[in-house]
């Protein structure tokens, strides 16, 4: 009976260690390291944020990538992150050889930039662009340059992941308004995480610099002759003698040169003709 006993309790201590056993087994699956859940997660969320990054191609102006701010390899021009870029230009200069072709393109905005079109990577690996001919582009001939922005040296380039010759000229006018819509875009986004409330005065000479944290970076009279053109509401625009008449203490060729210098930076654009101008945000 001894012998019985002691078998029967034997056995319940079994059941109860395997019954222990099973319960921190599931234990152990739901709190995701038996099944590689948990320290995986974060690596699949910065995975899935690379990718989105990786996938914004933003229009640019070559004058916006030789002036970007760098930040260990971030190119921040405004309030515009240059991951990928597109732009577009005319060919200067070609320079093939057996593992890249080297290409100097010229947009008017800026000096030149060289971009680089590898024909295969270090590691053999291809991507779609990669397997195409690499058929060399003849000089004087507009391209659109897909691409991603790199410095050695001190030197900006471009490192492309896809050029095309241009077959309707249209797309150069297309792509001038592209980079002034992000540009607007941007800085609306921006606007709207850090509100700033705008100042009226009866005299427009006499008008304070409130809005120069909307246009961060710009001088007063910048800033002055900003809010000249953003206040005339026409469809003309504002033209630069109206400008002249409001700000008399300023030269006309300063105010000129003010004029082209905000257009270039996408905060105004020439609507009828060269004398008149809208804000890019009106």
């Amino acid at each position: 009976m001894t012998a019985i006993s002691d078998q029967n309790h034997l056995n319940l201590d079994q059941k109860e260690v395997k019954s222990k056993s099973k319960g921190n087994s599931s234990d152990f699956d739901q709190s995701g390291f038996g099944q590689g859940g948990g320290f995986n997660t974060p690596q699949a969320d910065d995975k899935k944020r690379s990718v989105k990054r990786s996938n914004n191609i933003v229009p640019v102006t070559i004058a916006q990538i030789l002036t970007a701010k760098q930040d260990d390899d971030v190119f921040v021009s405004g309030n515009l992150e240059l991951s990928q870029i597109t732009f577009v230009g005319v060919i200067k200069s070609v320079n093939s050889s057996s593992t890249r072709i080297d290409y100097t393109i010229d947009d008017m905005t800026g000096p030149p930039i060289e971009a680089k079109h590898f024909n295969a990577r270090d590691d053999g690996e291809q991507d779609d662009a990669m397997t195409e001919s690499s058929t060399v582009i003849p000089i004087n001939t507009y391209v659109r340059v897909n691409g991603r922005v790199r410095s050695f040296g001190g030197k900006r380039s471009v490192n492309i992941h896809k050029i095309n010759a241009l077959t309707d000229m249209n797309e150069l006018s297309c792509h001038l308004l592209e980079v002034i819509h992000a540009a607007a875009k941007s800085g609306e986004q921006q606007n709207q995480i850090a509100p700033i409330a705008s100042s009226h005065s009866k005299g427009i000479e006499g008008m304070d610099t409130g809005n120069a944290g909307q246009n961060s970076g710009l001088t007063p009279l910048q800033t002055q002759i900003y809010n000249i053109i953003k206040s005339n509401h026409s469809e003309q625009g504002c033209s630069i003698d109206e400008i002249c008449q409001n700000l008399r203490s300023a030269a006309p060729k300063a105010i000129r040169d003010t004029v082209e210098f905000l257009s270039c930076e996408g905060h105004v654009y020439s609507t009828i003709d060269e004398e008149h101008y809208q804000a890019t945000d009106y």
